[in-house]
């Protein structure tokens, strides 16, 4: 069963999402190697933001233009929040919207670097194919994509296990790998970090 806005307002609002508590060590990793090199990546956009750590750290690394989308108006209040605190709200923009919807207001393709740490997680179905649309949309050509996931084979997990959201295994190339060169970074059991590369042609 998905969970709904409201779910994530509450957490939001009583500052409990689990998720939200720091800035992914994957990213600041990738920024501080160079990988991820604000010279070279001048757009960027969080899916799923919440709160907006990820938006905030990369506009406070230089990036000049960073966008974060989520479907609750309270991480969104509170991420505009985040951004004016730390002198960078200028570069970052916040929007509400459906990440599953056919258009996504504010948003528009040609980012460098698209993340989602948990969006397309957290959709099956159509829905599910909407948020891959969109990541492969949003992306440039030679652009790259930052995805996190829960991953794994719900036949061989515990049946309190079965609930989680997650993609199953292969699901990536599925999804990403007509368009997409996929590299797989270092991560936890039953979850997949994945650092795509959108292909010039």
């Amino acid at each position: 069963m998905r969970l709904r806005p409201w779910f994530y307002n509450t957490l939001y609002r009583l500052k409990m999402a689990p998720w939200d508590k720091e800035v992914r060590p994957v990213l600041v990793e990738l920024v501080e190697t160079g990988r991820l090199d604000p010279t070279e990546i001048r757009a960027a956009v969080d899916l799923g933001c919440g709160t907006g750590a990820e938006v905030v750290y990369l506009a406070a690394q230089g990036f000049q233009r960073v966008d974060g989308v989520d479907f609750s108006p309270v991480a969104i209040r509170q991420a505009r929040a985040r951004a004016k605190a730390a002198g960078v709200g200028d570069r970052c923009g916040f929007h509400r919207a459906d990440l599953t919807a056919a258009t996504v207001p504010g948003l528009a393709p040609g980012y460098d670097l698209v993340c989602d740490f948990g969006a397309l997680n957290d959709t099956v179905g159509e829905a599910r194919l909407a948020v891959a649309a969109l990541i492969t949309r949003l992306c440039k050509p030679g652009g790259r994509a930052l995805l996190w996931a829960f991953q794994g084979d719900k036949a061989e997990l515990p049946a309190a296990a079965r609930m989680a959201p997650m993609i199953a295994p292969g699901e990536e190339k599925e999804l990403f790998g007509e368009t997409f060169d996929i590299e797989y970074l270092p991560t936890r059991p039953r979850t997949a970090m994945l650092l795509m590369t959108r292909r010039q042609s």
